[in-house]
């Protein structure tokens, strides 16, 4: 998913329009990239490029920010993945201090391009190379989607490393990674790449749920059941299971939708096995095996992992 850096609304007012706009016709290049972005933001793609495109030329690296974005997710136009990398790389190398801010998101969307082969070779080792320059040894004024990004990457089997996952994990969640607050919490519970802490794990789960991760909330019910506090296990697993749109979900928390999947697909079906076993909740074989059902729906992966611990005499 392409980084963007946040912007205040870019719809301007009846009077500031004409102002801008006669500002932008006489060359003003911050003016030019204030039009397009109204433009973009009113739906008009064609006007928003054509003010973007005059801007960049004039140096504007916020608007050849924005192009990129648009060249490669083909918003207003038909996706050039090639020119949306290589805008990016003019983003990352330019020199001008006003735009330096915006390096590491660009470095961060070179990352993603990298890791997987859109616009360029996939190539993990660059990926990591991009992600590690625009996460800043974990820096607030890093990108964060990078520093999570490579706890992620971390924990994935061909590059694994699990103290370094949780190195970024932890200032990702200190920089305010929704995703990387619930990872660090799991962590903690699991003594994964840092020793077992489970005041911490449900303390950054807690946190993390209170903010909308689904993925926290889910693993909550985990931390929960197997506290053996089934009540609040069967309530928490079955809010998160009543979740219908998880694509609606991810855009409202702001989270990975990968990361909403594995939660509620955790929550389904600790609801389902609560419901199965009567564990702090009546038991109800039928509508055990609709959570049952919809956990394999939800998330493949969480359900045949959980069924093959069922098998094992572990949950």
């Amino acid at each position: 998913e392409d980084e963007t850096v946040p912007q205040a609304d870019s719809k301007l007012d009846r009077e500031t329009f004409e102002k801008t706009k006669s500002l932008a016709q006489q060359g003003h290049t911050k003016s030019q990239f204030k039009l397009g972005m109204h433009y973009i933001q009113i739906e008009d793609f064609g006007q928003g490029m054509r003010w973007l495109e005059r801007s960049s030329t004039m140096g504007d690296m916020q608007a050849l920010f924005q192009l990129s974005n648009m060249y490669y997710d083909g918003v207003g136009t038909l996706p050039n993945l090639t020119k949306g990398v290589e805008m990016l790389k003019d983003v990352v190398s330019n020199t001008d201090p006003n735009f330096q801010y915006l390096i590491p998101h660009a470095q961060y969307n070179l990352g993603m391009a990298a890791f997987m082969g859109y616009g360029m070779k996939q190539n993990d080792e660059l990926a990591e190379h991009y992600w590690l320059l625009a996460g800043k040894e974990g820096d607030p004024d890093g990108s964060i989607a990078a520093q999570s990004q490579l706890g992620m990457f971390y924990t994935r089997r061909d590059t694994k490393d699990t103290k370094k996952a949780f190195y970024w994990h932890y200032f990702a969640a200190q920089n305010g990674s929704l995703e990387s607050k619930g990872a660090l919490g799991v962590m903690y519970y699991r003594g994964v790449g840092t020793s077992p802490d489970k005041e911490l794990a449900f303390k950054n789960l807690c946190e993390a749920s209170e903010q909308g991760s689904l993925f926290a909330q889910g693993n909550l019910v985990v931390y929960y059941y197997e506290s053996r506090l089934f009540t609040r296990a069967a309530h928490c697993a079955w809010s998160v299971a009543q979740t219908e749109s998880l694509e609606e979900a991810a855009e409202k928390s702001g989270c990975l939708l990968e990361f909403v999947r594995r939660g509620v697909g955790l929550g389904c079906f600790y609801y389902a096995r609560c419901l199965h076993t009567g564990k702090g909740v009546q038991k109800n074989e039928a509508e055990a095996q609709k959570y049952f059902s919809k956990a394999v729906l939800v998330c493949p992966e969480t359900a045949v992992e959980l069924n093959q611990k069922l098998k094992n005499d572990e949950l």
